[in-house]
């Protein structure tokens, strides 16, 4: 289209620098908004499976691990000599009676109902995440108070604001589209024009 209207236009003749970005500019598919920071990377979409199966068996995965260390003696909550995260269950045959329970039923049961006859836990717990995590979370602890350094978001109202500008948008109600603006300005002018008209 862009060549055509070059050739209506009286430049189909000539070669200009620019030619082929114009039609490269014009047919390129849509892109992502800017990203300002090149060193930090987009989370990536998961549109193969529902990412909340990924978050339930890590949760179950860690919970059933803690279980099997319990029952096999390999962890203790109160004792800081047997950590989670040192577990062993290889070869305990306690743990392999658990899991052959938890197996023996297959998809009889559902989910909760196993867990809760294998590990007397009826519901998901993200606890033991945080047990198999906790050398790692002391340490983190430790390392951000010798370093200074502040743990979480500080907002500094330049980066959205950036970003927006570099592209151009509008923040209206939370919503980026541009054309918000028109809208709210002419709301604006009518307002004042209603406001001076009642001062008359």
């Amino acid at each position: 289209m862009i060549i055509e209207q070059q050739m209506i236009e009286g430049k189909g003749s000539e070669f200009r620098h620019g030619d082929n970005g114009d039609q490269f500019e014009y047919h390129k598919p849509p892109t992502p908004p800017p990203w300002p920071y090149s060193n930090v990377p987009e989370l990536t979409a998961l549109i193969h499976l529902k990412v909340t199966v990924y978050f339930f068996s890590t949760v179950l995965q860690f919970q059933l691990h803690r279980h099997l260390c319990r029952v096999s003696g390999q962890f203790d909550p109160n004792d800081t000599s047997r950590p989670l995260h040192k577990c062993d269950i290889y070869r305990k045959p306690q743990a392999g009676n658990v899991l052959k329970e938890i197996m023996r039923h297959g998809s009889s049961l559902t989910w909760n109902e196993v867990l809760s006859r294998a590990t007397g836990e009826n519901r998901l717990d993200g606890t033991a995440v945080r047990d198999f995590f906790r050398p790692l979370e002391e340490w983190l602890r430790n390392e951000n108070l010798r370093t200074q350094e502040y743990p979480g978001w500080i907002y500094d109202g330049d980066y959205c604001k950036q970003s927006i500008e570099t592209a151009g948008l509008y923040v209206r109600g939370g919503y980026y589209n541009t054309s918000s603006r028109a809208r709210s300005q002419l709301f604006t002018i009518i307002l004042l024009i209603i406001f001076i008209a009642n001062l008359i």
